[in-house]
């Protein structure tokens, strides 16, 4: 259960990374955002009946912690695809979205057995090489501050991967619930600080209803993968996510993929397979 649920959440958040980052493309991030999270809210809140629990402040605390983490990771990379190539940016936020869990349920006590953690070396070495960007490719090269900026979304997605998994394991959808709320709180008056609070309509506005859509059922799926298994695998295997970007963005936008790309698709379906063994 750990793996399928960890796959789905891959997969969606892999289009929801591609919606929002195209939709980011046509209106600044936070104005996308804006639009976005109440939707995720409201899916969560129409879904919490159905996925009942006790709430505590430990859940509480965890959820906004997530959601202040979750914020500042989506934040950063929807702004860096709108000015650099998807199928570079959404790898780079993964590794770090891979490794910052992992390190933390090291640390706790979590023991993947062997061929786990060759199937999380092999999944983190697919993440880099999916990122490598070709000779020829239009964008030219990815700067160092760019793939800092990256790295820092990705902390950012591992501490709401880490928040999520330790709140209270019969709580239900709260974790989901109130990191919601908690990024709704926060983008509004950062819109307004920023001069992004304005008026979306037509397709824009569906793409960021879109957006909210995926990323909370995606949010959803990976909690279910971290309650039925190890935080290590669970994150692993959701950091995944890039393919389907980079096969999105290279389906849909043309964006050139080169030689080590397309050998860092394979090894990511590799790693699953040592990852279940």
């Amino acid at each position: 259960m750990v793996v399928a649920f960890a796959l789905l959440a891959a997969v969606v958040y892999g289009a929801a990374d591609f919606v929002g980052g195209f939709a980011s493309r046509h209106r600044s991030a936070i104005t996308v955002l804006l639009y976005a999270n109440p939707v995720g809210a409201a899916l969560m809140l129409a879904l919490l009946p159905a996925f009942s629990g006790p709430l505590s402040a430990r859940t509480v605390l965890l959820g906004i912690g997530g959601g202040a983490g979750g914020m500042v990771g989506v934040i950063v990379m929807y702004s860096l695809m709108a000015r650099a190539p998807m199928n570079i940016i959404s790898p780079v936020t993964a590794v770090f979205a891979a490794v910052v869990p992992v390190g933390f349920g090291v640390i706790v006590g979590e023991r993947p057995h062997v061929a786990a953690w060759f199937g999380i070396a092999l999944g983190l070495l697919a993440v880099v090489l999916v990122s490598r960007t070709p000779d020829d490719h239009p964008h030219g090269s990815v700067g160092a501050r760019i793939l800092a900026l990256a790295c820092l979304s990705g902390c950012g997605f591992g501490t709401y991967f880490i928040c999520l998994a330790r709140a209270d394991h019969n709580s239900g959808l709260w974790p989901l619930v109130i990191s919601r709320l908690a990024e709704v709180a926060l983008i509004v008056p950062i819109a307004r600080q920023r001069g992004a609070a304005v008026a979306l309509r037509g397709r824009v506005l569906g793409l960021a209803a879109l957006c909210g859509v995926f990323d909370a059922s995606a949010n959803l799926f990976f909690l279910l993968a971290s309650r039925h298994g190890l935080l290590s695998l669970a994150s692993v295997i959701t950091s995944l996510y890039p393919a389907m970007t980079v096969l999105l963005a290279v389906t849909l936008l043309h964006e050139h993929t080169g030689r080590l790309q397309r050998v860092g698709l394979a090894l990511a379906a590799a790693s699953i397979v040592l990852i279940t063994y």
